[in-house]
């Protein structure tokens, strides 16, 4: 068979590697046995194998189909069965939602003529009942006070026991009252690592502020069963009894694997039930919680959209024997990617968005009831890359899709990417916008979100990524671990009309641990682990920080061509290393302050000017908690925090009282001047802010949405915090004013030329082609042209005002220089009388030495006077030239509008009279424009003037 091209897929779940292949030949598919397994360690070996793709043959090493003694550790895989049909297209197998991550991304396109698989009989996806050693650990389900805490987190969450990923749902629990009590947080983990047999569940927090997170049912016991949401039956102890599934959970688990899925209330459309009672007759509250989650076989094979019921205080109860939804529904796709399903409702029947992984998009599922549903091409979001776990939130007034991505199959890291849209008259999405990352760092992934109110969502993510993570969870990489994975920090995020803007949650209050001033990389500072770390600069230029943990862990971030770009080096046992560099932009906004929350495990970067987080996972090799040096190389100052007490209402409310104390002396301190002042003015706009959440959190009294608001203030109160201290930097006279406005008064007019010659394209745009689209851009460039114009013409009236108290300074001080060398002048004439007298020759060399002294003191009082009268007649020129533009563009203005009349009566009515009309008007708008654009460029080319 000739032209034969083998297409492979591999996913990794618990201890085992999969890789499954399909042959395609020039006459068509032809797939591969339909029993074909495959199994091959986890080893580093095979994982360099599989991921190349200049390799010419593919080899997968075979397990024995017999039962595997739990006490040989070099044993421990399971058999995998992996069945195709004959309709099965090119990619064959899909692991949910975290394991796609890993396997789709390890795909490889691989012309290959050699091709070993090892043939492998069936095995059961349950536990074996072979004789076990009862202390082996992993049968022993409750070890989480023994596990090895080397990746622990401190002021993030860390899962009770094994390994964590994807978050799965955050649902708002109402009181009678109408307020929330708590969100529960679902999220996907695989408990017992070690047990053979992989499997992974749902398991269940309780949060009332999305900073501390209890078990949802057992508190005292994190490991219990009764936390876990959605269990895996495959999961059972020595004599073979499931370990996960309630006692009263009694009419069996019929899926497997637990993946990626969405939860909803059993009410959700017009407050009325979807179902009453599960197949089996047993009763399904009205307020209960439905899950539809994706599933796979614990051989990897999927297995579909299961749906399952939560009645109070309950495991989730499946409520059929069947799958929901399977992929045939969307017909005959490129990849059998289907999974990660989002729901949420119109009013009158359910939408549901899977993702079609490699399908690169979200096929758009409708019910009326829940059980029966319809797929409708057309209404498919069309992505690109490998994409998984959707989600749509509405932020002030702008609906997005958020969801997780790879951007290829080659290129594998992860990020959460969304899109703007909008719902059609059926409520279904549709998009407008351009893929953006929410955070461009490798390690914020399959995150979850829920609404607080119109303007703010509430996000978890989690820490980790689909090409090293995995590997921390190596027992043979990291021997005795069986404990890895956490949350994100979790955040607020808002819409600012063009973008998605995040508020970090802080764990805590801030106290203030040291405060150090650096001047060059010489200056060293230790940064201990569970620390916030405050940067800030003297200047927005290009700039350098680094963090160094060990000589195989650092991060360098680096400032410049409008980039932040961060440079991760971690080269020691995890894969083939993390090493990774990645940039973001920086919209233009020149870094003066810099926040990293540096935790055990990872360093999250955020930027509070442009409101964006960059998050970074970054394991301790060598010890738990091992401190960082960190360097930079500009001037600033280096502020480390502790997080302390919780941010409650007392602690939020004295803060406000403390920052607003600071800000009312520093603006008695600055006078008249203070409203002038763009640092005072961002202390009072944050202050502000700040109490209208602290307002918002009073009114909620009872409601756990309060806590969210305090977090968000205590946010902008630190943001006020930071421009009090700038307000106090500055000098008060009257030229660091004017100073300061001419400065202000560049950027304005910079923004009024780029106005206007957008105004200009927009203009010639819409009279090529006059449609509704160009039409709206030209009416928005209009609108920027006018805003602009107009704060620049108001900048020009300020700095002529300014201009002139410059004006009264630098005369006084020119007043008082020229008395100072009148005064030094009589002192240097009256120690030359004293000089010709006859004087010892020891009291002569002392009064020489004073003439030296006093003589150069008035020489330098003559250069300073002499500064003073230049800078006066500059002054003078300066206010002259603002006058001009202010006078002669009204002129202008008026010589424009007259010249366009003139020149359509001397084209309509060609007498010589019109034409010499005409000609006087251009002259004088020629000569006014040029008066203008000289004045502007005087100004422009004399901003030092009130240095």
């Amino acid at each position: 068979m000739e032209n034969r091209k083998l297409h492979y897929k591999m996913y990794k779940s618990g201890k085992t590697w999969v890789v499954a292949g399909i042959c395609t030949i020039s006459f068509g598919l032809a797939v591969l046995n339909n029993n074909v397994q495959a199994s091959a360690n986890e080893s580093t070996e095979h994982v360099q194998t599989v991921q190349s793709a200049e390799s010419n043959s593919v080899t997968v090493s075979g397990a024995s189909g017999t039962a595997t003694q739990a006490s040989s550790a070099s044993a421990q895989q399971s058999n995998v069965a992996s069945q195709y049909s004959s309709s099965v297209s090119s990619s064959a197998l899909v692991q949910q939602s975290s394991s796609a991550s890993t396997s789709s991304s390890a795909q490889q396109s691989v012309g290959s003529n050699a091709v070993t698989v090892a043939q492998q009989s069936n095995t059961s996806n349950s536990a074996t009942n072979a004789e076990v050693n009862p202390n082996n650990p992993k049968y022993d389900f409750n070890y989480s006070p023994t596990f090895n805490p080397k990746f622990e987190q401190n002021f993030h969450y860390n899962n009770p026991q094994g390994y964590s990923n994807d978050i799965q749902s955050i649902v708002p629990k109402y009181g009678s009252d109408g307020k929330v009590q708590y969100w529960e947080v679902y999220y996907l983990g695989t408990q017992y690592p070690n047990n053979f047999n992989y499997s992974s569940h749902w398991y269940g927090l309780k949060t009332t502020d999305f900073v501390n997170f209890t078990p949802i049912s057992n508190p005292d016991n994190p490991t219990s069963k009764d936390n876990v949401a959605i269990p895996d039956a495959a999961y059972k102890d020595a004599k073979g009894n499931s370990v996960e599934v309630s006692d009263n959970n009694k009419n069996g688990i019929p899926w497997e694997y637990v993946a990626t899925g969405t939860v909803i209330s059993n009410n959700a459309i017009n407050n009325k039930p979807l179902f009453t009672k599960d197949e089996w007759g047993n009763p399904i509250d009205n307020d209960a919680e439905l899950s539809y989650f994706s599933t796979f076989g614990n051989g990897g094979n999927q297995k579909g959209i299961y749906l399952a019921y939560k009645n109070k205080n309950s495991q989730f109860h499946p409520y059929s024997s069947n799958e929901i939804v399977s992929s045939a529904i969307v017909g005959s796709q490129p990849s059998t990617d289907f999974r990660d399903p989002y729901i949420n409702t119109n009013g009158h029947q359910l939408i549901m968005y899977v993702a079609g992984g490699l399908n690169h998009k979200m096929f758009t599922l409708t019910s009326a009831d829940g059980i029966n549903w319809s797929h409708n091409p057309n209404d498919d979001v069309q992505l690109d890359g490998l994409v998984e776990t959707p989600n749509i939130q509405t932020i002030s007034g702008q609906t997005v899709m958020i969801y997780s991505a790879q951007p290829s199959i080659q290129n594998k890291l992860g990020f959460t990417k969304y899109i703007a849209g909008y719902f059609d008259n059926n409520g279904i999405f549709k998009r407008t916008g351009k893929i953006t990352n929410l955070d461009d760092g490798s390690d914020f992934y399959a995150g979850n979100y829920v609404k607080i109110d119109n303007d703010t969502v509430a996000n978890i993510g989690w820490l980790g990524d689909w090409i090293y993570t995995p590997s921390i969870w190596n027992e043979s990489t990291f021997p005795g671990i069986l404990h890895a994975g956490s949350f994100t920090m979790s955040r607020a995020l808002q819409y600012n009309g063009k973008e998605i803007t995040s508020i970090p949650i802080e764990p805590g209050q801030t106290k203030l641990d040291s405060k150090t001033k650096v001047k060059t990389t010489k200056n060293a500072v230790n940064v201990p682990s569970s620390k916030k770390v405050e940067i800030t600069y003297e200047a927005g230029t290009n700039k350098k920080i680094y963090l160094v943990r060990n000589a195989h862990n650092s991060i360098t971030i680096t400032f410049a061509n409008n980039k932040m770009t961060v440079t991760r080096k971690e080269d020691k046992n995890v894969v083939k290393g993390m090493n990774l560099t990645l940039s973001t932009s920086l919209n233009n906004v020149k870094i003066k302050r810099v926040i990293l929350y540096v935790d055990n495990s990872s360093v999250e970067i955020y930027l509070p000017q442009i409101k964006k987080m960059f998050t970074l996972e970054d394991i301790a090799n060598e010890k738990s908690n091992q401190a960082y040096s960190l360097k930079t190389d500009k001037p600033g100052n280096v502020n480390i925090y502790s997080f302390t007490g919780s941010v409650d209402s007392n602690y939020v409310n004295g803060l406000y009282s403390s920052v607003q104390n600071r800000f009312n002396k520093m603006k008695s301190r600055l006078g008249s001047e203070a409203s002038q002042i763009s640092s005072v003015y961002y202390a009072n706009r944050n202050l502000k802010t700040a109490m209208s959440y602290i307002n918002k959190a009073k009114n909620l009294n009872g409601d756990s949405t309060a806590n969210v608001y305090l977090a968000m203030a205590n946010y902008y109160l630190s943001n006020a915090n930071y421009w009090n201290d700038e307000s106090n930097k500055l000098k008060t006279d009257a030229s660091s004013v004017a100073d300061r406005y001419v400065a202000r008064l560049g950027k304005a007019k910079s923004s009024y030329n780029k106005s206007t010659k957008e105004l200009s394209a927009a203009k010639r745009k819409m009279n090529k082609k006059h449609s509704r689209a160009n039409v709206k851009a030209y009416n928005n460039a209009l609108a920027e042209y006018r805003s602009s114009q107009k704060t620049y013409y108001s900048f020009v009236n300020d700095v002529y005002k300014q201009s002139s108290l410059a004006l009264k300074d630098t005369k006084r001080k020119a007043a008082i220089t020229k008395r100072k060398v009148s005064s030094d002048n009589a002192q240097l004439r009256k120690l030359k009388k004293t000089m010709k007298k006859h004087h010892s020759k020891k009291q002569a060399k002392k009064l020489s030495a004073q003439y030296k002294k006093l003589n150069k003191q008035v020489n330098s009082s003559k250069m300073a006077y002499s500064k003073l009268v230049k800078k006066e007649k500059a002054i003078v020129r300066y206010a002259a030239e603002i006058s001009t533009i202010n006078r002669d563009s009204k002129a202008l203005k008026a010589a424009e509008s007259k010249a366009a009349k003139a020149k359509a009566a001397a084209k309509k009515h060609k007498t010589r009279k019109n034409k010499a009309a005409y000609t006087n008007l251009a002259k004088k708008v020629n000569r006014l424009t040029k008066a203008i654009n000289n004045a502007q460029s005087y100004i422009r080319k004399n901003s030092s003037t009130f240095k």
